[in-house]
């Protein structure tokens, strides 16, 4: 079975890991040939090179660019894909423009935001799909509210790869918290910086500092908060960092999450890690952690009792260690093999076959 995967991202988050998951299994599987389409300077080019995974690359990241039209057009009719399956949504756009064109293979669109679908095309678009897969349940629910046919609907969860993970690295002389994901709004590290600021004066507290990895167009403000709350000095921002290197240096991981989650792949990478795990309450998170299980969960946006959580965490090592040990257990679940096997078998119910 050939399939092509699409996606347009410019930078290298979770779902552009998801991509190059997908794409290693189907190389590795027999009956599968995957191509990887991809803009020029994608991030994903040097992963997928050294992985020996075919790609293609089209001229842009734009939906609308007409040369991506006529180039993936081209790759379609050379390559003759059973599936087309889109990764992002510029991606579904482009593809779905091209199956109007071309209707011989099977789309299917991975929607890994937890915003409703704006009237138009934003809809029509994943109308145009064989198949939407939703990687949480909520985000399945929002699609049928928003008009997609609930038969053509799934939840695959993400998964990572936990054996890339290194284990107990840490070596800080103080406390570290951390925290990973792009400083956008829709990731809370504005609620973060406002615990800290409860957390400087809890009596409680050994001394510590925070680690922020990430980049995006809250990176001074986020700034100017923590100057304006004299914490300039406990809060470090390195910047884009590739999560597996930090996280082994963090001994406390927080997913301040404010809205639109998915399958919160920095979750799964904390029990990778044997960190452990405090997020906000968004129902996407709350499809993953358990409360007191295999993680701590705070009201969203509640920065007060987020700094609860970390005091609990950080003074009751036995609880520590029953998060530590629960959410390794519970990222067996949550693997990029089982999402692989999951896809394949969406695959082989569209296109009728066994690969």
């Amino acid at each position: 079975m050939k399939v092509l995967l699409l996606d347009l991202g410019k930078i290298i988050r979770g779902g552009q890991r998801q991509v190059f998951y997908l794409a290693r299994f189907l190389a590795r599987t027999p009956g599968f040939e995957p191509l990887v389409v991809i803009p020029q300077n994608s991030p994903l080019k040097p992963l997928l090179e050294e992985a020996n995974i075919p790609l293609a690359e089209i001229h842009s990241s734009s939906d609308y660019n007409p040369l991506n039209v006529f180039r993936l057009t081209r790759l379609i009719r050379s390559f003759q894909p059973d599936i087309v399956h889109t990764n992002d949504a510029k991606g579904a756009s482009l593809a779905a423009m091209v199956k109007k064109l071309n209707n011989r293979f099977k789309l299917i669109h991975s929607r890994r935001v937890s915003y409703p679908l704006k009237p138009g095309w934003s809809k029509s678009k994943y109308l145009a799909g064989d198949a939407v897969v939703a990687v949480s349940q909520e985000i399945q629910e929002i699609l049928i509210s928003c008009g997609i046919p609930k038969d053509k609907t799934t939840t695959i969860h993400s998964g990572i790869d936990a054996d890339m993970y290194e284990r107990e690295k840490r070596s800080h002389p103080v406390l570290t918290l951390g925290a990973v994901g792009a400083l956008s709004a829709q990731k809370g590290f504005g609620v973060l910086i406002n615990a800290l600021n409860v957390l400087k004066k809890h009596p409680a507290m050994p001394d510590w500092q925070c680690m922020i990895a990430g980049e995006g167009p809250l990176f001074q403000e986020l700034k100017q908060q923590a100057e304006k709350l004299d914490l300039a000095r406990s809060i470090l921002f390195l910047g884009y960092q590739e999560s597996r290197v930090v996280l082994p240096e963090m001994d406390v991981l927080i997913i301040p999450s404010v809205d639109g989650e998915g399958s919160n792949a920095v979750i799964k990478e904390g029990w990778a890690t044997h960190t452990p795990v405090i997020t906000s309450d968004l129902p996407s998170n709350l499809e993953l952690v358990t409360h007191e299980h295999d993680g701590l969960v705070f009201e969203n946006r509640n920065a007060e009792e987020l700094a609860s959580h970390i005091v609990r965490v950080v003074t009751n090592k036995n609880l520590a260690d029953t998060l530590v040990a629960n959410g390794s257990d519970t990222v067996a679940k949550y693997t990029d093999t089982t999402m692989a096997h999951h896809y394949v078998t969406l695959y082989e119910k569209l296109t009728g076959s066994n690969a």
